[in-house]
This record gives structure tokens, C-alpha cells and sequence, in this order.
């Protein structure tokens, strides 16, 4: 799910060196930032169960969910590895320009994450006044802000804690944001919007940047299916007329020296995407894309709270709802519950997590995981690490039969099924994701540093 394309780091460091010397020349300042964070992981994969599933008209189980094992060099295990450039300009009287450029770096590789785009996080200029700061262009939701204030840990491929915000693409990083925030002593507050945060006209898991044939509409001869792409991908994100895309967000967080606490609100209007499967069935859908249910919106909302106690332990826990509202019958609601612990000796830090994701109607699926971790700080910057943990999913009953397809319909808990769907990139243990009805188990030692 994750696309490796070209490598632009080089550039990247390129236009850092020329913003920052046009930067020094106007009493600005400009600043190279980033963290890489690689680790090598052992990662056992039990065989799934997709029988009488959607899922499973591809083949057996041990083809479609196999069994897996697998040794890996794995990138952001703990932090997301990026690279960035941001600068601010004094302009008097508390008003201050800002940008910021930031590009996901996969650094097992070399390359540029979220697509390949050089800077697929963020990519946007601010002004700051003595009310508040108004931004435009890439930013990072106000529910994945919420989740960094809210975490003990640091929303990496194994932040339990996080599991909320990675159902949906659209609550991540989002194209086309205006947004407006503001700080206030302990408190702080941003409210978004967007005329497409990256909904296509199609939805499936596929990272392409194709054009969309209608459904039912023959391509041409000897051209590939053009099945749409991910939530979030790379052409998503252009504005429409249909309102496809739309979306709101909002968050309050208290930031106290020992205390805090955040909610946010996402709302994605998602008229006119239909959600589905990548796989062909050439009779019922001669361009290779099966339309199993179309969505009209995602509404999502969550609760966290963290307390640092004075002998160095802190504890937190969060609570997550999402639904998809759809033009049928059955609106999927999703729950996720987090509780987590860190404790500090010195220059070591110990985490604990637990989770459960849960489809509370639709399939009534679950995925329930824990993870234990050990950070030692060899400085404020660079760290080494471990992490060992499971997470498994209880596929529940199966859903949302299609009798087109002799009643085959979808079953899973949320981690597990919304990936096949094409609502998010598999962010669970550096993309080693979950088998329907399977165990995932994963141990992993590593290095990470900022800077």
C-alpha cells in the first residue's frame, strides 16, 4: 500500500539552502528539521479467513490471507520519518509570516512517502496576528493534532494509542486546508476546512493516479482497468462541482504542565464516491471495478487525556467514533478505546498500550491489540528502541451480502476490513497490517534521531 517512486531528497535539501538564504537576507529565519526512524523487525502473519466473503472470490484462504513471516529493515516504527523546512518572518506589532514544507521520507529506501510527492505532509504559508493564525495549502487535521497532543507515544507504526485517526485517510493530512487557530495561555483551538481534502470519484486500495472510467464503461482496447485510488492519494484531491470531498474539522485542547486533554471533530462529505473492492469481475463490470457500497459521508470524533504523576509515570486513554453514512441501509459505526502507560528511570522510558477497534453494528467486528516498548535516550535527539506486541482481528459475522455475487458480503473488525476498502494505507506496524480472523505479532529493535 505504501508507494515507493522517485527520490527528492536532494532537492529537497536544495530549495532548503535557497529559501534559506533568501530568508537571511529579509531578517527571517529558516530551519532544516526532520526525524529518521529505522528499525529491523520480525513480523509472523497467521493465515486469515475470508471464506464467504467478498475477499475470498479471489481464491482460497491461504492464498488471498495467507500465513506470513518475514524479517524486515521497517521505517517509522516509533516516529514518522520526514524531512522539513519551515521559516518565520517578524513582520512588528505581534503579526509574523510562516511556511512550512514537509515530505514523508520512507528511509529504508531513500524515497518520498505519501505518493512520492516531495512534500506530502505539509505544504503550507500562515499568517499570525494577535487573534489568531490563519494557514493555506497541506496540513496536518486537526484530528491527527489531536492524536500527537493526546499520544504517550509518538503515533509511529506501533502507536496503539493512534489507531483511531488511521481508519480514514481524510482525518490525516489533507489537501486544499483553510484553516484558522489560536493559543491562549494553557489553551489551544483550530477549526478547518476543505473543498476536497482527497476523495476521487472512485475510491479502492489502489495508489494510482488514473483517471476514472465510469463504472460499467469498457476502457480501451489493451488499456489497464482504471479502478480509482486510495483515500487521500496522489490526484484526489482536486476541487469539483459535486462536492465530493468537502470537509470540516475542529479541535480544543487544555495543555497543562501536568494535565492534558484534547477532542476533536472530522467530517468528510464524500457525495458521489462509490467505496469498493480493486478486483475484477468481468461480466457484472467490464472496467475491472465492483461498486460494493457508495458512502455519502464520514463524521468522526474523539476524546484523550494523559495525567503525569510526580514520580515519572504518566497514564492516558482515549475514545474514538467514527461512521460512514451510506445511501443503503447499514451506516458502519466504529469505536476505538486506548488505554496507555509510560514510565520514566532516568534516560529510559518504558510504554504499554492497549486497544480495541471495534465495528459496533455492520459486521461487529474487532481488532484487539497490546504493545509493550523501551526507548533509551542517548541524548535529547537519538534514541534506541524496542517494540513487541499483537493485534488480532475477530472477523465477527458477515455483512452487507451482495446478491450479484451469490450473497458474498464483507466481514472483519475495522483495522482489518478499511484497508481492503481503500479508507486507509495500512499504518499498523509499518504497513505490516492484519489478516481478517488472524494474529499479527511483531518484535523490533531500532534507532531514531531528530534533528
Amino acid at each position: 500500500m505504501i508507494s515507493k517512486p522517485r527520490s527528492l531528497t536532494a532537492l529537497a535539501l536544495a530549495a532548503a539552502a535557497l529559501f534559506a538564504g533568501a530568508a537571511q537576507a529579509q531578517d527571517g529565519s529558516v530551519q532544516i528539521y526532520g526525524t529518521l526512524d529505522l528499525s529491523v523487525d520480525r513480523i509472523n502473519k497467521s493465515e486469515g479467513n475470508v471464506t464467504g466473503t467478498v475477499q475470498g472470490l479471489a481464491g482460497a484462504n491461504s492464498v488471498v490471507s495467507p500465513e506470513q513471516k518475514q524479517t524486515r529493515l521497517a521505517p517509522s516504527m516509533t516516529r514518522q520519518s520526514h524531512l522539513g523546512v519551515r521559516g518565520t518572518e517578524p513582520l512588528g506589532g505581534g503579526w509574523e509570516a510562516k511556511f512550512t514544507l514537509e515530505g514523508s521520507v520512507i528511509a529504508d529506501n531513500g524515497t518520498m512517502g505519501n505518493d512520492g510527492r516531495m512534500w506530502g505532509r505539509q505544504a503550507w504559508v500562515a499568517l499570525t496576528t494577535p487573534v489568531g493564525e490563519v494557514r493555506l495549502g497541506r496540513q496536518v487535521s486537526p484530528m491527527l493534532a489531536a492524536y500527537f497532543l493526546g499520544t504517550l507515544d509518538g503515533i509511529g507504526g506501533t502507536d496503539l494509542f493512534a489507531t483511531g485517526v488511521a481508519l480514514n485517510n481524510l482525518q490525516t493530512y489533507q489537501d486544499n486546508v483553510i484553516s484558522y487557530g489560536v493559543r491562549q495561555g494553557a489553551w489551544a483551538g483550530r477549526v478547518s476546512y476543505s473543498p476536497n481534502a482527497g476523495a476521487a470519484a472512485r475510491i479502492s486500495p489502489v495508489r494510482s493516479t488514473a483517471t476514472n472510467t465510469p463504472t460499467g464503461t469498457i476502457p480501451p482496447s489493451g488499456s489497464a482497468p482504471q479502478l480509482g485510488q486510495i483515500l487521500g492519494g496522489l490526484t484526489a484531491g482536486a476541487e469539483s462541482d459535486d462536492g465530493r470531498g468537502k470537509t470540516w474539522g475542529a479541535m480544543i485542547a487544555y495543555l497543562g504542565d501536568d494535565l492534558k486533554a484534547v477532542a476533536a471533530y472530522n467530517r468528510n462529505d464524500l457525495s458521489n464516491v462509490q467505496l469498493g473492492l480493486p478486483f475484477r469481475v468481468t461480466p457484472l463490470s467490464p472496467d475491472g471495478f465492483l461498486p460494493l457500497f457508495a458512502t455519502e459521508k464520514f463524521t468522526s470524533y474523539m476524546l484523550a487525556a494523559k495525567y503525569k504523576f510526580a514520580f515519572g509515570t504518566e497514564l492516558g486513554g482515549s475514545y474514538y467514533q467514527g461512521q460512514l453514512d451510506e445511501t443503503g441501509d447499514t451506516d458502519p459505526k466504529m469505536r476505538v478505546l486506548a488505554i496507555a502507560a509510560k514510565h520514566t528511570i532516568g534516560s529510559l522510558d518504558l510504554i504499554g498500550q492497549v486497544m480495541q477497534a471495534k465495528f459496533t453494528n455492520f459486521t461487529k467486528g474487532k481488532d484487539t491489540g497490546f504493545m509493550l516498548g523501551a526507548d533509551y535516550n542517548l541524548s535529547k535527539r537519538t534514541a534506541i528502541f524496542a517494540r513487541a506486541g499483537q493485534v488480532k482481528d475477530d472477523r465477527g459475522d458477515i455483512s452487507n451480502g451482495n446478491p450479484l455475487l451469490g450473497g458474498a458480503g464483507l466481514a472483519g473488525g475495522p483495522v482489518a476490513l478499511l484497508v481492503p476498502l481503500g479508507s486507509t494505507e495500512v499504518p499498523l506496524f509499518s504497513g505490516a497490517g492484519v489478516n481478517i480472523d488472524a494474529k499479527t505479532k511483531m518484535f523490533g529493535v531500532g534507532i531514531r534521531h531528530s534533528f
